[in-house]
């Protein structure tokens, strides 16, 4: 069993900004998302791609109207 951490070790940890990467337009933490997109293989069959895509506020409504990167 892992152990129990204490309300002060959880707050440190979401108020540190190691390893954490900070957009320099919006001041907001830049998440990773993994995107998977449809490629076209040979013939008429599809298959999956995954691309990890760093977001913020600054390109988040372009992401989620569905424009490429």
């Amino acid at each position: 069993m892992g152990k129990a951490k204490t309300f002060a070790a959880k707050l440190a940890r979401e108020t540190s900004t190691e390893g954490k990467v900070i957009c320099p337009v919006c001041n907001t933490e830049r998440k990773k998302l993994k995107m998977i997109i449809n490629k076209k293989k040979s013939g008429d069959s599809w298959s999956p791609k995954y691309e990890y895509i760093r977001v913020c506020k600054c390109n988040e409504t372009d992401l989620l109207a569905g424009k490429k990167f």
